[in-house]
């Protein structure tokens, strides 16, 4: 998405909102109106989002009223994002990913069901980033799709076999998800859409919708499935990828999470074409094999962090820098990760005090795709840093920054990548040379400083 829509706020959320459908023109206007107020301070509440009683109220009477659906708010959204996509000439990835919103701190909302091991309470998301990938920093095209539901609570035993059979397994949600977007590009548009998923997308039926659909596929591997090896032998999977030895090696950033610190990777790679059978048992037995490659990578260590994983994929690996281009790919699952983090932290959707599970369903219509605009944001800087920020920021917004943060420089030789790490600074990015790039935090909470200086001194000029 352009610099210049995420950087004015209301055309942005023009852009996001403007196509919404909810059944009455003044809602589709309020809206835009919601969707702004929350872009510009994504971590506050509320009262504090939307400046006045009045426009409080307006927005309550929005996220409680039952035309208003939150697939109804994401959608056009994620139908630019489509589109997007399909103009992309090369790979596109889809990429994947389930989490949940805990409410168990909130008794009061009703509406919720279980999550976790059955002992909170709030609802789970599936979302789908469209990303091109790069080596250093992928270009996010935007959310794809996100799905929401409530797990109901269904005791052991007070269900027949034919009851289970047809209750709704989370599991499909992965088949739904690239069904919900639609049949991929041909191949001779010079466009490929590949899904991407960690371990709970190892679902043959899924695989096998998504196929159909054209997708190409690109899953890590956790079950022991039956294959052909490319020699016509049956073996197992993941112990045909652990036999196999390695062709190449390959060099990656593991970005630092759950406490780790960022850390440099040397791994072995090796791939080999296979043929996926279909489970022996259940409603996928009778169906068609799978042609598809595996891909292993790991590190040639015995300590217990030790990285390593089994890639399934329909793309063709003719070579090993084909396998290590796989590699890559699934790497860029870090994106969907601080996609999640940006929803709970930056926007504080766990936080948000309303009655109903509805409402907050309806909520995170308008905090997904604020998410996906600070995910942006922080990835603004790495993508074209050497580009002159004049360019598409404006010359006040620069020379706001430039005397605040005191760099010594001129408005039209400032780079984009200079103007952002100065933005981090205003919201407490230190800038040592051991501290590598701002986080998406850092930048945020500078970006929305430099906001308010800009109106303040806009206020000042005017009166």
């Amino acid at each position: 998405m352009p610099l210049e829509e995420l950087e004015d706020t209301k055309k942005w959320a023009e852009e996001q909102w403007g196509a919404v459908q909810l059944g009455d023109k003044r809602r589709n206007q309020r809206a835009v109106q919601v969707g702004s107020c929350l872009a510009e301070q994504s971590a506050a509440s509320l009262p504090r989002q939307t400046g006045s009683w009045g426009n409080l109220k307006a927005a309550y009477r929005l996220l409680n009223e039952p035309d208003v659906t939150h697939q109804g708010l994401i959608e056009p959204h994620c139908t630019a994002t489509h589109l997007r996509a399909a103009a992309i000439q090369g790979v596109v990835l889809f990429i994947q990913d389930t989490s949940d919103c805990d409410y168990t701190h909130h008794p009061q909302t009703t509406g919720l069901g279980l999550i976790g091991d059955g002992g909170g309470r709030g609802f789970l998301m599936h979302n789908t980033i469209a990303v091109v990938p790069a080596a250093e920093t992928p270009l996010l095209l935007g959310l794809a799709g996100q799905r929401l539901w409530v797990r109901k609570d269904v005791k052991k035993g007070h269900e027949t076999r034919t009851q289970r059979w047809r209750r709704w397994k989370e599991s499909a949600i992965w088949a739904e998800m690239v069904e919900h977007i639609g049949v991929a590009p041909a191949s001779e548009s010079g466009t490929t859409w590949v899904s991407v998923g960690d371990r709970a997308s190892d679902n043959f039926a899924y695989w096998r919708r998504a196929r159909a659909l054209n997708w190409q596929l690109l899953s890590r591997v956790v079950q022991e499935r039956y294959i052909e090896s490319a020699e016509g032998k049956e073996a197992q999977l993941k112990t045909f990828a652990r036999s196999l030895s390695g062709q190449g090696s390959q060099r990656l950033s593991l970005r630092g999470r759950e406490g780790k610190p960022q850390r440099e990777v040397e791994l072995t790679v090796s791939y080999s074409k296979i043929t996926v059978q279909p489970p022996r048992t259940g409603t996928e037995k009778n169906g068609a094999p799978i042609a598809a490659f595996v891909v292993r990578c790991w590190e040639e260590s015995a300590a217990e962090e030790a990285l390593e994983w089994i890639l399934l994929t329909t793309i063709e690996v003719t070579n090993i820098e084909v396998a290590k281009q796989i590699v890559e790919w699934y790497s860029h699952r870090w994106v969907i990760e601080e996609y999640h983090k940006c929803l709970k932290t930056g926007c504080q959707i766990e936080s948000r005090q309303l009655e109903s599970c509805a409402a907050l369903m309806r909520l995170l219509g308008f905090l997904a795709i604020v998410a996906m605009r600070l995910l942006q944001l922080r990835e603004i800087s790495r993508t074209e840093p050497h580009k002159v920020a004049l360019e598409t920021v404006s010359p006040e917004m620069i020379e706001i920054v430039i005397k605040r943060v005191g760099l010594k420089t001129v408005v039209e030789q400032i780079t984009i990548r200079e103007f952002w790490h100065a933005v981090a600074r205003l919201g407490g990015f230190i800038g040592r040379k051991s501290d590598g790039e701002p986080g998406w935090q850092t930048v945020w909470g500078g970006w929305q400083r430099l906001q308010d200086m800009c109106w303040g001194a806009a206020f000042k000029n005017s009166s």
